[in-house]
């Protein structure tokens, strides 16, 4: 049986930061002699300790909305944020280790940090320019020696077959993969504190869950998503990030496949 949109949403959320021996780029860097790489990448996270709305200030209604009209508005504002300060993980049964994520992302650019099975890969997204960095300890733990000696804490900017695996994190597209979710959400909105910040809970019957400020714009504080797998993500930090800079002297790939 075909996966539900719901289900492909969790499905993506897992495989995006899976690791990658295979592919295009493998191909590419086979022919100029070396050996298969996928990419990632980070810039410090930047943006400082502001939240959403804020802790004071009247309630914003959402305590008296049916709980799928909170769950829309909440993407509705997280898309239109200057940027947000995301971190979470990713539980996954068939994996020896969650995946992790703490990044940084706005309308044009994303920075930040994916970490899964013990491995640590930096990310820098500026529009359609994506670059990439992992230790030597990521290419030697999947067999990649080769690729190790070349790239080892290099920047690499993919080519776009690549790169478009991680075109996933960016606040458009990341907003627009949670709308499958809100119509599920059912009963009375819980209020709530989160981090000292007013907010409200709406869940479904299978556990996913939102949490959202009750003061300000609403915004998601908190999402639990449900399914195969378990995504549990904290947002903060929703105005505009520090500017992202292209890393000094990449190894540039993206004339490649």
């Amino acid at each position: 049986m075909r996966a539900g949109p719901r289900q492909d949403v969790l499905t993506r959320f897992t495989r995006l930061t899976r690791l990658t021996r295979a592919g295009a780029l493998g191909r590419a860097l086979v022919g100029l002699g070396l050996v298969t790489v996928c990419a990632a990448t980070a810039a410090g996270c930047s943006g400082g300790s502001g939240g959403g709305g804020g802790g004071g200030g009247k309630n914003n209604g959402l305590e008296g909305l049916p709980a799928s009209e909170v769950g829309t508005r909440a993407i509705a504002a997280l898309r239109t944020a200057p940027g947000v300060h995301l971190t979470g993980a990713v539980s996954d049964p068939s994996s020896t280790a969650p995946s992790e994520y703490d990044l940084v992302m706005s309308a044009t650019t994303t920075s930040g940090t994916i970490e899964e099975y013990g491995q640590q890969t930096q990310l820098i997204t500026i529009k359609s320019d994506t670059y990439v960095r992992r230790a030597r300890s990521y290419y030697t733990a999947t067999g990649d020696s080769a690729a190790a000696d070349l790239l080892a804490d290099r920047w690499v900017r993919l080519a776009a077959t690549d790169a478009s695996k991680y075109s996933y994190f960016t606040l458009g597209r990341f907003s627009d993969s949670l709308r499958d979710f809100p119509p599920a959400l059912a009963g009375k909105a819980e209020q709530e504190k989160v981090d000292g910040q007013r907010a409200v809970r709406v869940r479904s019957s299978d556990g996913t869950t939102f949490e959202v400020a009750n003061t300000g714009p609403a915004y998601p504080l908190r999402i639990t998503l449900t399914g195969n797998s378990t995504t549990r993500l904290r947002l903060s930090d929703f105005r505009a990030p520090s500017a992202v800079s292209s890393p000094n002297s990449p190894i540039d790939l993206s004339s490649i496949g």
